[in-house]
């Protein structure tokens, strides 16, 4: 974290120098097109952390060249009364790479290292969906073409269900490991309660339950009973929604968006004396 506050102090205080340098005018002078690209190389290096995976030197030569294609057509006659603005702004541009890719690197690996903390005290989560998709689409071939019932459940977390408790600065960097943590919770109540040969796969921010064997006519109890137990055991409220075969749909991909469909829909709740089986 010390260095983390360095690495953005020393970001800010580079940003703050720059302002200084232009108001002071000759001999150093940075014109207003560089001052906008510098933010916006910032901003973007910041923002969207696979920028950091492309070695430095290929960071640093696209933008100069485009600074230097750019500049020298918008202000070529800037260029040629103070050729010194040239280099200025060339190794303000280096610069300003560097930090902001510093501080990029020293966010992603706090994330990391959040993550990293958070899933070995609860647990993993499951493999993502391409892993999976495989052996999915085998489980519905073979429903199809044997005409055998199947269905498949999508399952997401209500965020509104998610209390946060750290102030506003930290909220978002709270919220997502808040989130990584009851994900991992969800999972491993899905896997300790469904039957194993049941297919759990986490896709974008909700889990897609593949259950072989499972007829229409048990969804809706099967669906009260793992909210229930979820709620219970983890303190969360569940959004499910399902889809049938051959019911509701003949392929893998109308199965997915049939039920992330319907899992937006309000639950119906149904009273029962006792919880259900998992796979009744």
């Amino acid at each position: 974290m010390k260095r983390m506050r360095f690495l953005v102090a020393t970001l800010v205080f580079w940003f703050l120098s720059l302002a200084i340098l232009g108001g002071l005018g000759q001999p150093v002078v940075i014109t207003d097109l560089t001052y906008a690209l510098l933010f916006t190389i910032a901003l973007l290096i910041i923002l969207v952390p696979g920028l950091c995976k492309i070695p430095l030197w290929a960071l640093l030569v696209v933008p100069i060249l485009a600074h230097l294609a750019l500049a020298g057509w918008v202000m070529s006659s800037v260029w040629a009364a103070s050729p010194t603005v040239v280099v200025t702004e060339i190794c303000a541009l280096v610069s300003t790479i560097i930090l902001a890719r510093s501080v990029s690197m020293g966010v992603s690996e706090f994330e990391s290292a959040v993550t990293h903390v958070t899933l070995g005290k609860t647990g993993k989560l499951p493999e993502p969906l391409l892993r999976e998709q495989d052996e999915i689409y085998r489980e519905v071939r073979r429903a199809r073409n044997h005409q055998r019932p199947l269905a498949l459940m999508a399952i997401r977390v209500d965020d509104k269900s998610i209390e946060t408790a750290l102030d506003r600065m930290v909220q978002e960097a709270q919220q997502a490991m808040m989130k990584q943590y009851v994900l991992s919770g969800v999972f491993k109540t899905l896997s300790g309660e469904l039957e194993d040969y049941n297919i759990i796969a986490r896709h974008n921010d909700h889990f897609l339950v593949l259950m072989p064997e499972a007829t229409q006519d048990k969804l809706p109890h099967l669906i009260q009973w793992l909210r229930r137990t979820v709620s219970r055991q983890v303190g969360v409220t569940l959004q499910i929604g399902a889809a049938s075969l051959p019911e509701d749909a003949l392929t893998y991909e109308s199965l997915v968006e049939k039920a992330v469909q319907e899992m937006s829909v309000e639950p119906v709740i149904l009273v029962e004396s006792q919880d259900v089986a998992a796979n009744p």
